[in-house]
């Protein structure tokens, strides 16, 4: 995607060696047709979504300085004379060699003076680095968020181990430097894998959640919850889901991989009763905590796999569900939540994607059962980045069964009803 011939000059301190951001200098016009045209060919492989119109995508209201958080990972480095440095940033493609990017422009403004202070700070006080290959040492990564609510920032340390040398000098001059840092946590992960949290967080000091604003929304996380990254984006979804599925105030929707409840809580403020389910503890706890803030009593969160959401449903007291919002990982939907969608036989489905590839064998999957696409749009969620954001409605035919139906009509279970 990347077209050096239209290259622009970019005030980064890390261009043009950071991998974190491989389109920054390509003209933000062009990553948008790119995006565009990436999901278009996504849709060409399938002939059923050959007809499928894309609607103009939707841009970023900031292409730099958006993304409310940063993961970063430490690593040490010997200089001459035996010294030690500290790296702060981004792993080179396929390698484990790490480039500085605690600079980085993407990021918002006022995380960057925090994770410079931080990498120094760390460096001065020799607090030991993890060496992947040795097993040893303290400090592994660093996460960062930020809230435009008072510009407040929260860090997370990731370690290797809760006993961490001077810690208490690192946070003292770390909140003396930067009186915008409301917490700092230690999230304790001794694993190998490639699994940055674990569910050991611990605060040090300051407030458990962070709380941001999308539109009229204000929604907490946790260290340990996910949270969208550009929230002028996210909160453009929500109102296209809302505004898309058209909620009646006598129906019932289900929020599939709610997160922290924030399309669950848009369509609440129209429809009759709303479930969401989420895999994850942590945020399934933000999301109640962010209904009790919205003071909406029409909505239940439930912690639970999607694939059992029939039965979440249904003890939710909701024996018809007319609307569905899905926001899968980029694995998309699995054949049994896929499934279960149609055995719903929702009117609506308003999809999110993070995946164009996967996106589209869903939606070709739907359309065999006649559940036809009728909107789809980019949402330029990271701007600098070839990552493609979409949102789909998908609407049910007059003749589409349930799989209900299905399974009665062939006598075959759901044998014949699996996508490739």
């Amino acid at each position: 995607m990347r077209d050096l011939r239209q290259s622009e000059r970019v005030a980064c301190p890390h261009f043009p060696l950071c991998v974190g951001c491989p389109l920054v200098g390509v003209p933000y016009a062009v990553q948008l047709r790119g995006k565009q045209a990436e999901l278009r060919a996504r849709l060409d492989a399938y002939p059923r979504l050959r007809p499928i119109e894309i609607d103009p995508p939707c841009p970023s209201q900031r292409p730099y300085g958006y993304r409310n958080h940063a993961k970063l990972v430490f690593r040490a480095r010997r200089v001459r004379g035996g010294g030690r440095e500290v790296l702060l940033g981004v792993y080179r493609p396929g390698t484990h060699s790490v480039l500085p990017a605690e600079g980085c422009i993407i990021h918002a403004p006022e995380l960057r003076p925090v994770l410079r202070s931080l990498r120094r700070e760390v460096e001065a006080l020799g607090i030991p680095i993890y060496d992947e290959r040795l097993r040893q040492g303290v400090l592994r990564y660093a996460l960062a968020r930020s809230s435009s609510v008072g510009r407040e920032v929260h860090l997370t340390l990731v370690v290797a181990t809760p006993e961490v040398p001077r810690l208490a000098v690192l946070a003292a001059r770390l909140r003396r430097a930067h009186p915008a840092l409301g917490a700092l946590f230690l999230c304790v992960n001794p694993t190998t894998g490639n699994r940055l949290l674990s569910d050991d967080v611990r605060r040090v000091f300051g407030r458990a959640s962070l709380v941001e604003r999308f539109g009229g929304l204000e929604l907490e996380s946790r260290p340990d919850a996910f949270l969208q990254a550009n929230v002028g984006v996210a909160t453009r979804i929500y109102t296209t889901i809302v505004r898309w599925l058209d909620p009646a105030p006598a129906e019932n929707a289900l929020d599939l991989y709610c997160g922290v409840g924030g399309a669950a809580l848009a369509v609440a403020a129209y429809a009759h009763r709303v479930v969401g389910v989420e895999a994850s503890q942590a945020a399934i706890d933000c999301a109640r905590a962010n209904q009790r803030r919205a003071a909406r009593d029409n909505v239940r969160f439930v912690a639970g796999r999607a694939e059992d959401a029939i039965g979440f449903a249904r003890r939710a007291g909701l024996e018809r569900i007319d609307l569905v919002v899905a926001n899968p990982p980029r694995t998309g939907l699995s054949v049994e939540v896929r499934e279960t969608v149609v055995r719903l036989a929702p009117r609506r489905l308003a999809y999110v994607s993070c995946n164009p590839l996967s996106l589209a064998r869903d939606l070709d999957w739907f359309a065999e059962r006649q559940y036809t696409t009728r909107r789809l749009r980019v949402f330029d969620m990271l701007p600098q980045t070839p990552h493609v954001e979409a949102l789909g409605l998908v609407e049910a035919e007059p003749g589409a069964a349930s799989m209900e139906s299905v399974k009665t009509a062939s006598g075959a279970g759901t044998a014949g009803t699996r996508g490739r």
